[in-house]
């Protein structure tokens, strides 16, 4: 199953509406949960967060041998408690997807033809000038990616 966590119920509501499992970032025994709900641990776990409480808890809820990927930057230092990196974990920073565009977009357009990647069900576009809008309704959680459009350009 995909395991979504997060702090905000709009979130976690619209991840069970694609299909995931919702766990509060806020509750108690977080990398016991989403181990007993993956069978032993998730084989790859996402973090968007660069939270160090929450990167340690992604972590810990691996199996032996899962990755955890970053893809938010981090700005301060990252602590490791005990054991997170035990049994051949392991993690990583995604930069840009790390794909090939050329060849992702087009199998991501598919899969969004197909109804299998409702990617315009997670953005929202706002004017270049409104970014500070736009950054308020993402730490909000009014809005999952916020898209800027520079003006002049269509949406």
């Amino acid at each position: 199953p995909v395991v979504a966590v997060d702090r905000l119920p709009r979130r976690l509501e619209l991840a069970e509406r694609f299909g995931a499992v919702p766990l509060s970032a806020d509750a108690a025994g977080l990398p016991e949960r989403v181990r007993r709900l993956t069978d032993g641990g998730a084989r790859y776990a996402l973090d968007t967060t660069a939270s160090p409480a929450l990167i340690n808890d992604a972590l810990l809820a691996l199996r032996p041998t899962g990755t955890l990927g970053l893809v938010a930057r981090l700005h301060s230092a990252l602590s490791l408690e005990p054991g997170t990196l035990d049994r051949g974990r392991s993690v990583r920073h995604i930069c840009e997807g790390d794909a090939v565009p050329g060849l992702l977009i087009p199998v991501l357009t598919e899969l969004w033809r197909a109804g299998r990647f409702p990617f315009d069900q997670l953005i929202r576009t706002y004017p270049l000038a409104d970014v500070n809008e736009a950054e308020r309704d993402c730490e909000a959680g009014r809005v999952v990616k916020p898209v800027l459009i520079p003006e002049g350009r269509s949406r």
